[in-house]
């Protein structure tokens, strides 16, 4: 936390500006946040608690280990303090190591918001004509939408590695052993069959499951290509319309919005899945 909200701070002095906001509709226009950071008083409190609360800590933490060197001489069979702190450590860092990793990736995110403004501001910089500033547009917009087709893309594929599927896909096929469990209920089917005929079933529908998902992958790849084919064509229109500083401007902020894209679906693959439930294939 402490690190994090340097962070902030480091970069609030070195712009500047703190917490810059912009309006909703220019965010929505450029595909960026509307705000990043957060005023200064806001940022000195928070800083401020934090020491109060590592100070505490501290203090905390020397008075039990304290007692634990005293009282370990009494414990049979007798551990070494020095074993069993390292051992306690080592638990409290395995126990922060998701904690860290989100702080690490909010720090990344910061610089990437700033960079990303700061690259907008630039292109607006070198007084971009109208067509200027649509043909711009339209080529982040169009970035933004191969971005967000390649994170179902790649949420898909991780689906499908993993066998675990949207709850909505379960709800709605699961539906159809509404039809069937009246007649797997007959009578006249004995243990045995009617256990074969359930297991059928059962690895049916959750091969069909995967089928629609795999089907679903094919559909996104070829939204892609033809995301990727519009860009193309823009990046030709863009050529014959702007200088090339101009150029050199519009192709760093598409090449950033990448580049936060990609540290983002790291981060969301990493977390997205921990809890999701797994699709039984019995």
């Amino acid at each position: 936390q402490r690190q994090l909200w340097q962070a902030y701070f480091d970069l609030g002095m070195k712009e500047g500006v703190w917490a810059p906001r912009v309006s909703k509709s220019f965010a929505k226009q450029h595909h960026t946040c509307r705000s990043y950071g957060f005023p200064k008083h806001v940022i000195e409190q928070r800083q401020k608690t934090i020491t109060q609360q590592l100070q505490h800590t501290t203090n905390e933490l020397h008075w039990y280990l304290t007692n634990l060197e005293q009282n370990v001489q009494q414990w049979q069979p007798f551990i070494d303090p020095s074993v069993l702190s390292s051992a306690i450590n080592d638990c409290v860092k395995n126990a922060q190591q998701r904690l860290r990793q989100e702080f690490n990736y909010k720090r990344k995110m910061l610089t990437l918001n700033f960079n990303d403004r700061d690259l907008i501001t630039k292109f607006y910089e070198l007084q971009p004509n109208e067509e200027q500033i649509h043909i711009a547009k339209q080529i982040w917009q169009i970035t933004f939408d191969i971005l967000k087709t390649k994170e179902q893309e790649e949420i898909i594929r991780k689906r499908i590695f993993l066998r675990r599927l949207p709850t909505t896909y379960d709800k709605i096929i699961d539906k159809s052993l509404d039809y069937i469990e009246p007649m797997l209920s007959n009578k006249v089917l004995d243990i045995d069959r009617h256990a074969g005929l359930v297991t059928s079933y059962s690895k049916t529908i959750t091969q069909y499951k995967f089928d629609l998902m795999t089907l679903n992958l094919d559909t996104i790849q070829n939204v892609i290509r033809g995301h990727q084919q519009i860009l193309n064509d823009l990046q030709k229109k863009l050529s014959q319309s702007c200088h090339e500083l101009m150029i050199s401007a519009i192709e760093n902020r598409r090449k950033a919005m990448q580049k936060r894209h990609e540290i983002y679906l790291k981060h969301k693959l990493h977390t997205f899945f921990d809890e999701a439930p797994a699709t039984s294939n019995e």
